[in-house]
Order: C-alpha cells, then sequence, then structure tokens
C-alpha cells in the first residue's frame, strides 16, 4: 500500500524557473544524470555486482518530442538521497574521495534546464521501498511551495535503479544536436566507455568512445603521437600533469584540442591555447589533438565541471610548462609542416640542384674573367641615384619595426641605366627613412619575369636593407656594412 510524505523543499523552491533561461552546454546538462549514475556504481560497485552478476552500469536516455526519460540500474537513492535531489542547494553532508557528484549543477536544475514538468522515481539495493515524486517548474515558481509530496511504495529487496521523467521539453533532439551530444558525451566519459565499465544508450543506439585517427608518419610507418608527463612549480606548489598528443589524419576544428580530464572525467574539451595552438587558420590548431590529465585536487574544477579555476595565473604557467614540453613542441612543429597530401613541399629540392647544375656552372663561369678586388684597400662603391620625385609614393612606402627601431622605406624601381648597382640604400632626411632603389633592368633577373619572382626580388631587397641597417646599429660602420652588398652589386653586374 502506497504512503505518502512531504519533503521540505522551502529554500529556494520559487527560483527553480530561473535556471532555465541560464546558458547551460547541454552536454553537461546530462552529464549531471551520468555523474550521479556513475558514481553510485563506483561507490557500490562490489554490491551490485554480487546481484547483478555484471561489471556494465547502463544508462538509457530516450528523447521524443513529448518527454525525456533518463534511466539507470545502479545502487538508487534512499530516502535522505531522494530527499536531497528535490531540494536545491541540499549537497549530502560528505562524498566519497574524488566524488564526481560533490560539484554541478544539481539533478534538478539540469532537470528544470531540459524542461516545465519532471518526476523522480528511485529505490535503493537493499531496501525495500520506492519513492517517487513530481516538480511542476512552473507552478513552484508561482506558488514557492513548502514541501513537495512524496509517495512511497513498496518494493522487492533487489530492486535498484533511478528513472527521471522530463515531459513538456523545452527543446526538441535534431539531428545535429543528436550528433554533437552524442561526440560531447563520448569524449567526457572516454575512460568509462573504453574501459567497458559505462555504457550510455541514446534513443536506443550507443554512444561510442572512438579514438581519433592519426596521421602516419610516412618515414616511419608509426602514428604521429607522443606520450609526456611533466611538472611545474606555481606559488611554490608542484602541479604535476600527462597525457599524449597526436597529428590528426584529418583536419577538424571539432576534433582538435586537448582534452582535460581529471579522475577519468572530461572537464574542458577541444582546449587549445594560442600560444600552442595558433590562430584558428593555423594547421596546428586544426590537426593537433590530445588528452591531459589533471589528477590532483590542486588542479581545482568550477562549479559546473567544465572549467578549471586557474584565472590566478595558474593557467599561463601550465601553458608556459606546456609550450616549453620537447613532446609536445615536436608534434605542434611537424604539424605545422603537414599538408592534406603530405609534408610541406620544399621549393628547392636536391633534384633540382642537379639538374641545373651545368646551367649554374656556365652562369657563374663568366666572373673568372673578373680581377680579384682588393679587399684591404677597396672602398665601397654606392653611387648615389637621382631620386626624381620630390613626392612620396605612399604605395611604395613600406613601415617595418626591426630590434624596436621603426623604419620607414620607400621603394624604388630604376629602370632607365642598366649599369646601375641592382641595389642601393639610401639615408632619406628624416630619422630612420632609407630609399630603397632596385635596379630593374640588371640582366642577372631577366629570366625571373613571373609576377611572384618579381615580388621575392623586392621582398629580398627590403630584407638586405634591414641586415645591412642593423650591421650598423651593432657597431659596423655604414660604409663597412655596405662592402658586401657592393661586392654582391659587382657579382650581379659580371653576370648576364
Amino acid at each position: 500500500m502506497d504512503r505518502y510524505i512531504d519533503v521540505d523543499v522551502t529554500v529556494g523552491s520559487g527560483i527553480i524557473g530561473t535556471y532555465q533561461r541560464m546558458p547551460q552546454k547541454l552536454e553537461r546538462v546530462f552529464s549531471e544524470f551520468i555523474d550521479n549514475t556513475t558514481q553510485s556504481f563506483i561507490d557500490h560497485k562490489d554490491e551490485l555486482i554480487k546481484v547483478t552478476k555484471s561489471t556494465v552500469n547502463k544508462i538509457e536516455i530516450t528523447w521524443n518530442n513529448s518527454e525525456i526519460v533518463i534511466k539507470d540500474k545502479a545502487f538508487g537513492m534512499n530516502k535522505d538521497d531522494f530527499s536531497r535531489a528535490l531540494k536545491l542547494n541540499a549537497p549530502a553532508d560528505s562524498y566519497s574521495e574524488n566524488s564526481r557528484s560533490q560539484y554541478g549543477m544539481g539533478l534538478k536544475i539540469a532537470a528544470a534546464y531540459l524542461g516545465d514538468w519532471y518526476s523522480i522515481e528511485s529505490t535503493q539495493l537493499g531496501s525495500k521501498e520506492k519513492y517517487y515524486a513530481v516538480v511542476d517548474v512552473q507552478e513552484w515558481m508561482k506558488t514557492n511551495p513548502r514541501t513537495v509530496k512524496c509517495t512511497i511504495s513498496d518494493v522487492q529487496e533487489n530492486t535498484h535503479y533511478t528513472i527521471i521523467t522530463i515531459r513538456k521539453p523545452l527543446r526538441d533532439l535534431t539531428t545535429s544536436l543528436d550528433e554533437t551530444l552524442r561526440k560531447k558525451l563520448a569524449l567526457i566519459y572516454s575512460k568509462d566507455l573504453d574501459s567497458g565499465d559505462l555504457e550510455i544508450f541514446l534513443n536506443g543506439r550507443p554512444i561510442i568512445s572512438t579514438d581519433p585517427e592519426l596521421r602516419e608518419n610516412q618515414e616511419t610507418g608509426s602514428e604521429y603521437l607522443n606520450y609526456f608527463e611533466d611538472s611545474f612549480v606555481f606559488n611554490e606548489v608542484e602541479y604535476n600533469y600527462s597525457g599524449w598528443i597526436g597529428i590528426l589524419k584529418t583536419a577538424s576544428t571539432d576534433d582538435a584540442g586537448f582534452t582535460l580530464s581529471q579522475y577519468g572525467r572530461g572537464i574542458k574539451l577541444n582546449y587549445r591555447p594560442s600560444d600552442i595552438f595558433g590562430k584558428p587558420n593555423s594547421f596546428q590548431y586544426q590537426r593537433v589533438v590530445g588528452e591531459i590529465q589533471l589528477d590532483d585536487k590542486k588542479w581545482r574544477v568550477t562549479f559546473n565541471k567544465d572549467e578549471f579555476i586557474w584565472d590566478d595565473g595558474l593557467e599561463k604557467e601550465f601553458i608556459k610548462s606546456l609550450k616549453g614540453n620537447k613532446d609536445i613542441k615536436y608534434i605542434t612543429s611537424v604539424a605545422g609542416t603537414l599538408r592534406k597530401d603530405g609534408p610541406k613541399k620544399p621549393i628547392v629540392e636536391p633534384k633540382d640542384i642537379e639538374k641545373n647544375t651545368s646551367k649554374l656552372q656556365d652562369k657563374y663561369s663568366q666572373l673568372g674573367k673578373v680581377e680579384k678586388t682588393q679587399v684591404e684597400t677597396y672602398q665601397p662603391d654606392s653611387p648615389t641615384v637621382v631620386i626624381e620625385h620630390t613626392e612620396e609614393v605612399k604605395a611604395n612606402i613600406v613601415n617595418i619595426t626591426w630590434e624596436s627601431v621603426d623604419y620607414s622605406f620607400d621603394i624604388q624601381v630604376k629602370n632607365d641605366d642598366p649599369d646601375l648597382p641592382w641595389f642601393n640604400v639610401q639615408k632619406k632626411s628624416d630619422d630612420n627613412a632609407y630609399y630603397i632603389v632596385i635596379n630593374g633592368t640588371a640582366q642577372y633577373f631577366e629570366e625571373y619575369n613571373k609576377k611572384e619572382c618579381k615580388d621575392l626580388i623586392v621582398n629580398f631587397a627590403i630584407t638586405l636593407a634591414l641586415a645591412q641597417l642593423s650591421s650598423a646599429r651593432l657597431g659596423v660602420e655604414f660604409n663597412k656594412s655596405g662592402i658586401l652588398i657592393n661586392q654582391m652589386n659587382q657579382i650581379i653586374k659580371n653576370i648576364k
């Protein structure tokens, strides 16, 4: 025969609807139910195996347009547990070590986030009582009740389960939402799923944790995969971490990044600090994947179990340590060179040199006719090139900061005198402002008439100018720093 008791829910019952308007990640909402179930199973595993003869904890989620049902056959709740499940802000007096249930939004908030009405039904292994209660979220908001009626029914001693039924769902399960939820839950509970201790079913289909497909090193035949273990000290406290890092076979911004885990449960997903992964369009950001275990209470977790509490400088030191780790550094550097069809193709390969050796030999043989330059008495010949215009053409101005010096380069191309040096730097009236004069008719460059080659010639000229001016700032007299440039100009001039 059923009996009834009133459960005190005075504290905060009227504000329950507020949680429907708070932004929550859907996978984190369902994690509340799964965390409670997995922790119940972990705490009472021996007792459950003795009765069920099974080591598998099974959770079934059914979601349609009219209701959402979450069902498990873990240890279940006794009267005190059940009362806390109904009451806001009612944590247990104590939790088992590293319990997954000691933080989080709680069953009642998670259920209210998903729908306007929910019921809880549970019985604990070894008990002969089943508890059932209903929460009408909209009604609670209107009346702010002091108690909720709980129905107590008789059950067999070895019965054990919990069923959460949510009606009037606030959102529909779309195909896209189904896929995203599966992927995120598989990441969060990958350790449990991989071990076979946990099975999660969504509308009859299992949620499966799969290892990412990694890129193969064509030279060794093995995957790009490194394991690491490291530590660092912050505020006189040592922090330890370990994990693995690899390169995805197929680039994916959704799959790349680190999963930061604690005690076998994913906390932060797709963690990609820019100091290691670069910008979103970089190969590292799209290809590098891995997992890092932060299995120590010193790594504190936020209330919702989706972030770490480290904005006091701890995260900065953590990233610094990751960046300096040789195994991580190797994978990220390799990832930056890989392309879809293989490693980045070098511009020049040994076979290219072999093909052009005879051509190069002929080209540079002309230099044998030039007498040796006497460096001891040689004075750089840097003829001043007449700059015809007085007004600067802004399109030709390039501003560059190098070694804390702001340079302004006015790029001038002269095509009226083939005897001019190919490259020349001249001081302008303003500080750190220079003309870079390029002889566009130098025969040496006649064969490089493609646009990209012309751009390369200009870029190379700017680099040379920076090198010459930087040498002067290091103590080399400007005229002496030009000796190398003038020697280069002489070589170019004598190759037809």
